[in-house]
Order: structure tokens, then sequence, then C-alpha cells
């Protein structure tokens, strides 16, 4: 019986197990949204620190104290590179890290890269969703088979067989009283 394994120890304490999953989850499904309002504030001229601190006040915990935490970082580090680069190790932010960085090794608008990465978050969150509503159909087909056998049972087979036994037992009954009638 194994579950899920604390991963660290953190100052509000246990970060991992269902709690960390449930965390990872709601990160995962809020992040389209504030890359979408990031998107926006890119648009509009706004640096890259300032946008994320704006999106971060717009969107609630817990995204919005993680990117209130990373446009922090940000501007005070006098290199973006690096903090991109240390985002690269969490997996909830490791993409939007890499489209920052390669925004900026090729030149291309940041902007555009995360409209592509917000599509392809989208997507694959729409995958995972597809893949759990089919996750809970098998799961549910054995306990539903067990619901419904006995009484297809009690219900079709029982009748059936039922009367199928009144019926021999009539007919066997007529041959008896046949047999009977003819051997007096």
């Amino acid at each position: 019986a194994s579950g899920p394994v604390p991963v660290r120890v953190g100052r509000f304490g246990l970060v991992g197990g269902y709690a960390g999953a449930r965390r990872r989850l709601q990160l995962a499904r809020k992040l389209p949204i504030a890359i979408d309002l990031l998107c926006a504030w890119l648009a509009v001229g706004r640096p890259p620190a300032d946008s994320l601190a704006l999106v971060a006040r717009a969107t609630s915990v817990p995204l919005g104290s993680e990117l209130g935490s990373i446009a922090g970082r940000l501007s005070i580090a006098g290199d973006e590179q690096s903090v991109w680069e240390d985002l690269r190790g969490r997996p909830e932010f490791a993409a939007l890290a890499r489209s920052f960085g390669r925004a900026s090794r090729s030149g291309m608008p940041v902007g555009k890269v995360l409209e592509r990465l917000t599509e392809d978050l989208r997507r694959e969150r729409r995958a995972a969703t597809q893949e759990r509503a089919r996750s809970v159909a098998v799961a549910t087909a054995a306990p539903l088979g067990l619901c419904f056998l006995p009484a297809f049972f009690l219900l079709g087979l029982v009748p059936t067989l039922l009367g199928a036994f009144l019926a021999l037992r009539w007919l066997l009954w007529l041959l008896m009283r046949r047999r009977s009638v003819h051997s007096t």
C-alpha cells in the first residue's frame, strides 16, 4: 500500500503528497488564464516583471502568490535568464520559463510565444481531462456490472425459469393424467 510521499518540508509545512498534487492541479488549471492576462499586459508594452506583478494581483492563491514571487525575483535580478533558468526546475512553471527563454534567444515577441504556450497548455489539459473521463468509465464498469448482475438474475432469469418450470410441470401433469386415463 504505497501512497504519495512527501516531497519536502517547507516553511508552511508539508508540501507534496495529496496536498502537493492538489496544489499542482490548481496551478495547472489557472496558468493558461494567467498567461492570457500576461500576454495582454505584454502587448501594451509593459515589461515582463511589471506584467507578472499585475497578473499576480489579479490571480488568486496559489498561482497569484507564485507569480508575485517570480515578479519580485525578476525586478531584483540583474539577469532575467537566471530567474527563468531556476524556474525550469519547477514542473508547473517549466514551460513558462522555456517560453521566455526561447523568446529572448530567438528575438521573437514574448506575447506570441506565450500565446502558443497557452494553446499547448489548454490542449494538454483537455487531453488529460478526456483521459480521466475514460478511466472513470473503465473503473465504474465492474461495480456497475456487480450491481446489475443480481438484478438481471432476479428480474430476468428467475421469472423466465420459474415460468418454464411451471409450464413443464403443467405439461407433465397433463401427460400423467392422460396416461392414467388411458391405463384405466
